[in-house]
């Protein structure tokens, strides 16, 4: 999409990336169904729930609380990968791998600097520690390799994962007598699933379909630049969400439902970028250039309740509200980064 002219300011985001071919709208349905509100693992920056400690229904032998809550978050990954979204036999294949490398714990530790359930390498370009140590994050990682595997559908499954993993060659035959087990869990997960909520933690509050609002007060909608994917030197790499013009002050709005996370720790957005984020791997919307906040990490809000004030704080040479989507609550230049000005179009006017 060509950034369209004009005098309002962009945002210059971090890193040197090529520029992905835009994604479509369709997905939009899918995130913006009954959601649940699950906070990832605690964490003192973001103030989320910690994530769910067991699962109800697994009939599985032998498996613990903390594995039967990473064999939910693998599979509830799968589901929400576009590629393997229909497709279980790519849960089979995540969670035999997980089972071999982690015993389905997500793990702090690891052969030289291997973490996570997948024991991904963060020196090996899998990620930073706390990426492959966040099981959404890591899943979807692995599904990205996997979805290149030739044949990945109809090779064995032991093969298919040590194509991923590159194990050392005496252990590439080791995935394949976990592929019981992982057939069963993806069996009994697949469907649905059903979390506890952690102690001290707020309940869940369900999100209804369909509740997405603009994140301007009405009277500014038309200041939309409709400038996501824009190229040139305001950018450090492509634009990955769309500027509304307008002055600082203006209420900023959550566009869904969802639990406030705080990042304070990318200069671009100035000194807060605020998401408001649905599950682990489900719609996260993020709000950037802020002067202000009206809210708290942790905290539940509702489609259209103020989140601060309009700013022009961070990589900003004016005033206006940086507003970026991400549907499976991916990293700033994930391939789950679609076009905020079509998604609102569609699922704003769904309502």
């Amino acid at each position: 999409m060509t950034a369209t002219s004009s005098s309002a300011t962009r945002s210059l985001g971090p890193g040197v990336l090529t520029l992905a071919a835009p994604l479509l709208v369709a997905p939009v349905a899918a995130s913006i169904l009954m959601l649940g509100i699950v906070g990832g693992p605690s964490s003192a920056t973001t103030g989320t729930c910690p994530a769910p400690t067991s699962i109800a229904g697994i009939s599985a032998p032998g498996l613990d609380a903390e594995q039967a809550s990473v064999a939910a978050q693998i599979v509830g990954a799968v589901r929400a990968f576009g590629p393997t979204s229909t497709t279980s036999h790519a849960a089979v294949i995540a969670l035999a791998t997980a089972r071999q490398e982690s015993g389905l714990r997500n793990l702090d530790y690891g052969d030289r600097d291997s973490l996570g359930a997948f024991q991904q390498r963060p020196s090996q370009g899998w990620g930073t520690p706390h990426q492959v140590t966040n099981v959404a994050h890591a899943t979807t990682t692995f599904l990205q390799h996997l979805v290149h595997v030739p044949r990945w559908q109809t090779r064995p499954v032991t093969d298919v994962a040590a194509d991923v993993q590159r194990p050392a060659p005496q252990n590439r035959g080791l995935y394949e007598q976990w592929v019981p087990l992982a057939t069963e869990l993806t069996d009994e997960l697949w469907g649905s699933t059903e979390t506890t909520t952690a102690p001290d933690c707020e309940p869940q509050r369900p999100v209804a379909a369909g509740q997405i609002v603009y994140p301007v007060p009405a009277t500014y909608i038309g200041t939309d630049e409709h400038n996501w994917g824009g190229t040139g030197s305001h950018w450090g790499s492509w634009h990955t969400g769309t500027d509304f013009s307008v002055p600082c002050g203006t209420p900023v709005l959550a566009a869904s439902a969802g639990r406030i996370e705080i990042d304070t720790n990318q200069p671009w957005a100035g000194r807060w970028l605020v998401k408001v984020v649905t599950g682990p791997t489900t719609l996260a919307t993020w709000y950037a250039h802020m002067q202000s906040l009206k809210v708290v990490p942790g905290q539940l809000v509702r489609p259209g309740e103020e989140l601060g004030k309009s700013g022009a704080l961070g990589n900003a040479t004016g005033c206006h509200l940086h507003f970026e989507v991400h549907l499976h609550n991916g990293t700033i230049y994930g391939p789950d980064n679609v076009d905020p000005s079509r998604w609102l179009a569609t699922a704003a006017s769904a309502r």
